[in-house]
């Protein structure tokens, strides 16, 4: 079986994304990037890598069959505690994201309820108490 091990964020301000995942969720900085292709950050949660690069040229910003510069639709993260995580989140610079039809975590959820908030690039983050359908609990 296949885990998903990396994930890469293409943006024009990888100090300010890379600091808005360092301080709103946690991650450690573990590489810097600076190459022919791209200028970044390698930051991780101890299982993911997550690459926050800024691309140099359109051949390597190349994805779907076209440059793009910025994006990655979401992300999801799961959380100990949502009130002390939403806090956190929210002073890096998170926005919250009511979603029409969401569910409202509380006392006893179960499933894939989980919180939006809108971070740098227009990327949604998700935190969930609870993970989502196939993740094995920590």
């Amino acid at each position: 079986m296949s885990r998903i091990r990396h994930i890469a964020i293409a943006t024009q301000d990888p100090e300010g994304t890379a600091r808005f995942y360092k301080e709103g969720l946690g991650l450690r900085e573990v590489g810097v990037v600076n190459s022919e292709l791209a200028e970044g950050y390698y930051l991780t949660d101890g299982h993911v890598n997550i690459a926050i690069l800024r691309f140099k040229t359109d051949a390597a910003a190349t994805t779907e069959g076209a440059p793009r510069y910025t994006g990655v639709h979401h992300l999801g993260f799961e959380v100990d505690d949502m009130e002390a995580a939403r806090k956190q989140i929210e002073d890096a610079g998170a926005v919250f994201q009511k979603m029409a039809g969401a569910r409202t975590p509380g006392p006893g959820g179960t499933g894939n309820v989980e919180v939006k908030f809108r971070g740098p690039d227009g990327v949604t983050v998700d935190l969930s108490e609870h993970g989502w359908a196939g993740t094995a609990p920590d």
